[in-house]
């Protein structure tokens, strides 16, 4: 298993309820992939670097988990379909 972050932008105009649907969806899609999340949390609300689809700023979230390496793809394309998600990445730790 190969450990990974995944940091995710959350339109600012979500509230609690919100990132709360998509942290869950994200756990979701990482235990059906047989990984385990390690942590998982929101830093706040950011004045980005540039203007991204009209937001100014954005609210930061950050997962840590182990998964097999097909589940990145899955989350990739979870957030992607996702209107409340402006921006993810997610990034393999080093071992």
């Amino acid at each position: 298993m190969n450990k990974y972050d995944l940091v995710s932008i959350v339109r600012p105009t979500a509230d609690d309820t919100v990132v709360e649907s998509i942290h869950k969806a994200i756990t979701d899609v990482i235990l059906s992939g047989s990984g385990n999340v390690i942590e998982q949390g929101v830093w706040k609300k950011r004045k980005l670097a540039y203007e991204i689809d009209t937001f100014k700023e954005g609210i930061y979230t950050i997962t840590t988990f182990e998964s097999s390496s097909e589940v990145p793809a899955e989350l990739d394309r979870v957030l992607k379909i996702s209107d409340d998600v402006i921006r993810h990445k997610v990034l393999k730790m080093e071992s």
